[in-house]
């Protein structure tokens, strides 16, 4: 089968045909993979080894898949043949020569029936990370099954981050996540999302719901910011994770705030002073739960609250798995922000 295979962290992605593995077990369905987009954030990260944490090369990348299964396991009974499935990838490798990056961009797939496993007695340890394998249903356009990973972890942090009604929210970032964070403020009526980034980006983000916008390379942002909000942030969220940034504008979250760092850039070398902050605060360090928020996406989707099309670009446009390296171009002039592509099972 082909996949998006990572030899080495040099920045190369290629295409390469390796044997399509067996299923892990009877618990487990065989998926066609139809779609998947590229990550900015992990996905390039994995091409240059810039992870906090250690992945094995050479792997099969590829971890915003969704796939329709094709054949069902003898033990698996919540998963039926035309179901479409969110967050698969390849099935380990048996023979011990390549690794998974979580091996979404592959023609072929599996998804583990965990609720089966789980009812029938397994340790938790033994399905609980599948639950991420969640049935999309019928209504939402399959292009959209790839976001469901942005869609829900995103939620899931802002949920468990305290982003309600009437929240003032101040946003870092101008990536996927970032924009989700934005969607997902608007909808829980936060009171003003004021977004940090790109000023190629600020119509897509005023679209999904952003109230205000400034250009990141403003001279004097912290000073500006504080001008302009005199009265602070009750939530900041940091999609980016620079070193430096977050202590920069720790002067603009209001006394008894809450920060939330997401982003991975240099995140295991972040410094906070807190003499700078007005007051106290708390640092989010609790993460999320990507699985405990589909059923409320698939309900949003289904609503037409969130337009898949900012973040896969007007029309939605695919590229095939053979011209991946293509969209990982893309990413870096900055021209898309998810890059959809196309693995061939419809």
């Amino acid at each position: 089968m082909k996949v998006a295979f990572v030899d080495r962290p040099d920045g190369v992605v290629r295409v390469a045909d390796i044997p399509e593995p067996p299923l892990p077990g009877p618990y487990d369905c065989r998926v066609r993979m139809v779609c998947g987009t590229v990550c900015a954030g992990t996905d390039t990260h994995i091409l240059h080894d810039r992870l906090p944490w250690r992945m094995d090369y050479p792997l099969v990348l590829g971890h915003e898949s969704v796939g329709r299964v094709v054949e069902v396991g003898p033990k698996a009974r919540n998963l039926k043949i035309g179901d479409l499935v969110s967050r698969v990838g390849a099935a380990p490798d048996t023979t011990g020569t390549w690794n998974l990056g979580w091996g979404g961009f592959a023609e072929w797939g599996f998804a583990r029936d965990w609720r089966a496993m789980r009812d029938d007695g397994f340790e938790k340890s033994e399905w609980d990370a599948y639950r991420i394998h969640q049935v999309i249903p019928p209504g939402i356009p399959t292009h959209a099954g790839p976001l469901f990973i942005t869609l829900r972890e995103t939620l899931s942090y802002s949920n468990r981050l305290g982003i309600t009604s009437g929240t003032r929210l101040l946003v870092i970032g101008t990536g996927g996540n970032a924009l989700a964070f934005v969607a997902h403020a608007r909808i829980a009526g936060a009171s003003r999302i004021v977004v940090l980034g790109s000023k190629l980006r600020e119509s897509v983000f005023r679209e999904a719901g952003a109230t205000d916008y400034l250009d990141y390379r403003t001279n004097g942002l912290t000073e500006t910011l504080g001008e302009r909000f005199p009265d602070g942030f009750d939530r900041l969220i940091d999609s980016v994770g620079k070193k430096e940034t977050l202590d920069a504008l720790l002067p603009t979250l209001a006394s008894g705030g809450v920060i939330g760092v997401y982003g991975l850039d240099e995140w295991d070398a972040m410094t906070i002073h807190p003499a700078r902050a007005r007051g106290s605060f708390t640092l989010y360090n609790d993460g999320y739960d990507e699985p405990e928020t589909h059923d409320e996406i698939c309900t949003r989707l289904l609503a037409g609250e969130y337009d898949p099309a900012w973040w896969l670009g007007p029309g939605c446009p695919s590229t095939p798995l053979d011209n991946i390296a293509d969209a990982f171009e893309a990413i870096a002039r900055r021209e898309v922000i998810k890059p959809l592509i196309a693995l061939g099972g419809e």
